[in-house]
C-alpha cells in the first residue's frame, strides 16, 4: 500500500470515529444551525481571546469556550477567519452562526445581533515601567491607548491632550518602548498576551484600580458570543452552556490557562453597555 493510500485510509478511519462519536452524543439543547450538525464560527485574530490556527483550529479564551459548547451540543465546528467588522457582518448575513473575539455586550450591538450571557470581564490594564495601577498616577503624563475601548472617552476627559490614540496595540507598544509615551492603557488580557510575545519589556501591567472618573474601571465590559438574532433557541443554548461552564469553574480555568486573572470570570448580573 502506498503512503498516500495509507494516509487516506487513516483519515477515513479518523472521520469514521469522529462521526460515530457525534452519533452517540446527546445534545444538551435543541436548536437549528445554518448547517445541520455544524456550528459555523466567524473568528478574527485577537489573542489571547481569539487565536485561529491552521486547518480551521480555534484557540484562545473564546476559542476554548466555543469548543466546549460545541462538544456539549454534539456539533462539529467550521471556522472562518475574517477581519473584525466581517465577523459581525457574517452573522447578520447568515454566513456564520456565531462570532468570537472579545465582543462586548452593548445595547447598540443588541439591536442587530443576539448576545449570549456574559463569559468574562475585559478589564482595563495600565502598562508602565513604574508599575502604575491608578488613573491618578497617569495625570500629567503622556499616555497611549487603543481606539475602540470603553475607557477611551473617559480617559480623554481626565488626561486631555496628553492622551494619544493608536489604531492597534503594536503601534502603542513601539512608542512606549521609544519613550514617546510614558504609559499605556489597554485590555489587561491583550497586554499580558503581548508581553508574553516579547512586547513591553521593562514594563509592568496591572489592572486599573476603580476610579469613578473612568466608568470602565468600575464596571468592566462584559463579553459574550454574538449570534443570529432570530435564532433565539441558539442564544438560549449558548447562555445555558456558558452558565454551566461558569458553574463548573471551566471559564476561570480557561482564563488562567492563558495567563489571565480568574477573577475575570466573576461577571456579575448580565448588563449591556449603553
Amino acid at each position: 500500500m502506498t503512503r498516500s493510500i495509507k494516509r487516506l485510509a487513516f483519515l477515513f478511519a479518523a472521520m469514521t470515529v469522529a462521526h460515530d462519536a457525534l452519533a452517540e452524543c446527546t445534545p444538551a439543547h435543541q436548536f437549528e444551525t445554518l448547517t445541520p450538525g455544524v456550528l459555523t464560527v466567524a473568528a478574527w485574530v485577537f489573542p489571547p481571546y481569539s487565536a485561529p490556527g491552521a486547518d480551521g483550529q480555534l484557540s484562545g479564551v473564546d476559542g476554548e469556550i466555543i469548543k466546549r459548547i460545541a462538544a456539549r451540543e454534539c456539533l462539529e465546528i467550521k471556522s472562518t477567519v475574517v477581519d473584525p467588522a466581517a465577523v459581525i457582518q457574517s452573522i447578520i448575513a447568515r454566513r456564520a452562526d456565531v462570532g468570537i473575539g472579545d465582543w462586548y455586550r452593548t445595547a447598540e450591538r443588541a439591536k442587530a445581533l443576539g448576545l449570549s450571557a456574559p463569559m468574562y470581564l475585559d478589564m482595563m490594564g495600565i502598562i508602565s515601567p513604574e508599575g502604575h495601577s491608578t488613573i491618578a498616577a497617569l495625570e500629567g503624563k503622556r499616555v497611549g491607548t487603543v481606539q475602540g475601548y470603553l475607557w477611551v472617552a473617559d480617559l480623554k476627559k481626565v488626561l486631555g491632550d496628553n492622551l494619544v490614540l493608536y489604531p492597534n496595540p503594536v503601534a502603542m507598544a513601539q512608542d512606549l518602548a521609544a519613550n514617546r509615551i510614558q504609559a499605556g492603557a489597554d485590555s489587561f488580557a491583550v497586554g499580558v498576551a503581548s508581553q508574553q510575545k516579547g512586547a513591553y519589556k521593562g514594563s509592568t501591567i496591572k489592572v486599573a484600580e476603580p476610579d469613578p472618573r473612568v466608568k470602565a474601571t468600575l464596571e468592566p465590559g462584559q463579553t459574550g458570543i454574538p449570534h443570529t438574532k432570530s435564532n433565539t433557541a441558539l442564544g438560549q443554548a449558548l447562555s445555558a452552556d456558558i452558565a454551566a461552564l461558569h458553574a463548573s469553574g471551566e471559564v476561570a480555568e480557561i482564563l488562567e490557562s492563558f495567563g489571565l486573572d480568574r477573577k475575570a470570570a466573576d461577571v456579575g448580573a448580565p448588563r449591556l453597555v449603553e
